[in-house]
């Protein structure tokens, strides 16, 4: 087995340098250096290289987003240059039929939440795919191998080895809960000039730190993750700090908590199906990402697990009927505006077409509170060189624009996404 003693950091991950680890390659051969490192990465079991991320990191970003103009990142569908392309061709309300504008959004403000929920959020898998955090700590010497692979390809262009391309090469080797982008949510509750906000699946605290840099006052939020909703306290008692309350006061019981500071937030600790709708009212954007059914298994073992709606709704039918739809039409009733980011979950090789059932019930000649859908736009990942004829095809291809969808309902009779321009809506 290779030695990487030498090339130890103070937590004993091996870490080189280009020449060093063109030389380990050039000694020992690809193959022998990936399997020599994974047999040490299983027997050593050095801590997870998640990604450093410091407070004041998170303080610059949390400001610098808040200054951010996002008007900057929306576009009306017909100043879109390119194609834009969705996960499936054959959406009912497809975004060429259906688009209403585009919403752009770099992950360059996602530490603002990620710094409270990265390893929550890495420690979290799919349905039938392990999460990347979990493979690291307990999957043995195979395992670990099966991620290593593209540290010899494309996503290690310096040729080195070090915490960030670990990282890449088991974001791409795993499966990795996805965070939703803070200035995108920002974006939205401007857009709708919203003071009032819901979030119905409040995740990994992304759209609760969009909210705290956008212009609205008050945010209604649930989740039943126990974990989570401790770090939600942390984060709203950092963002209150930052805005100059040097003391936040969190009024908390067992399944929720409200601080009314700087913004007023109030958030629970339940699935959104048992949510206080009696109590919930007048809310201006009701905006959320809800589960991709069992997609991914929040909390799985953990505290509460029955809480979660991929665990006690475990078919899809159930889960339709008793989570997705009732929770929608709660959010639609009571909103002026309601955003639905979700596509269509695949599990076990089968789709199930829930951005169409939720836009039938919605569009009909009884019911035309479905207004069209928004295009998020998304970073497609990159593919095999084979898959190209040459270079610039590759360019083209990842220059395309791909999308998530973001259904749009309203109770209102606005032209929001309708006009011409979303460019009116800024004037």
């Amino acid at each position: 087995m290779i030695d990487f003693t030498p090339y130890l950091n103070d937590v004993k991950l091996p870490v080189m340098n280009k020449e060093q680890f063109q030389y380990v390659t050039e000694k020992h051969g690809k193959e022998k250096f990936r399997e020599d490192l994974a047999e040490y990465i299983s027997q050593a079991r050095p801590p997870f290289p998640f990604n450093k991320i410091s407070k004041q990191d998170m303080i610059t970003n949390f400001l610098d987003l808040k200054s951010f103009d996002t008007s900057k990142n929306i576009k009306a569908k017909d100043k879109i240059e390119r194609p834009v392309f969705e996960k499936y061709k054959d959406y009912k309300y497809s975004f060429n039929e259906y688009g209403l504008g585009l919403i752009e959004g770099a992950s360059t403000y996602n530490l603002v939440s990620n710094y409270f929920m990265q390893e929550l959020r890495l420690n979290c898998g799919s349905y039938g795919f392990r999460a990347p955090a979990e493979v690291w700590q307990n999957g043995n010497a195979k395992d670990i191998w099966r991620c290593f692979g593209p540290i010899w390809r494309g996503i290690n262009e310096k040729k080195i080895l070090d915490e960030k391309v670990y990282m890449s090469a088991f974001r791409l080797g795993t499966y990795i809960a996805t965070q939703f982008k803070p200035v995108v949510a920002k974006a939205i509750y401007e857009l709708t000039n919203s003071q009032r906000v819901l979030d119905t699946s409040c995740g990994w605290g992304d759209r609760l730190a969009g909210f705290y840099t956008s212009s609205a006052k008050e945010y209604i939020g649930c989740d039943p993750n126990p974990n989570t909703f401790a770090r939600y306290m942390k984060q709203v008692d950092e963002y209150e700090r930052i805005l100059g309350n040097n003391n936040p006061i969190i009024k908390e019981d067992r399944n929720m908590f409200t601080i009314n500071a700087s913004k007023k937030v109030t958030i629970y600790r339940c699935g959104a199906e048992d949510l206080p709708w009696d109590d919930i009212n007048n809310i201006d954007c009701s905006f959320t990402s809800p589960p991709y059914f069992s997609t991914e298994e929040y909390n799985k073992g953990g505290e509460h697990e029955e809480d979660q709606s991929w665990h006690k709704f475990n078919e899809y039918d159930k889960w339709r009927d008793n989570f997705f739809l009732p929770v929608s039409d709660q959010c639609i009733k009571k909103s002026k505006h309601t955003l639905i980011n979700i596509m269509d979950p695949q599990i076990k090789g089968k789709r199930y077409r829930t951005g169409d059932e939720i836009c039938d019930k919605y569009n009909s000649k009884f019911d035309e509170r479905f207004k069209g859908q928004i295009g998020m736009r998304i970073m497609q990942r990159p593919k095999s060189d084979k898959l190209f004829k040459d270079e610039q095809e590759k360019k083209e291809f990842m220059n395309n624009i791909f999308i998530e969808n973001i259904w749009y309902f309203s109770n209102e009779n606005n032209d929001l996404f309708k006009s011409a321009t979303l460019d009116e809506f800024f004037a």
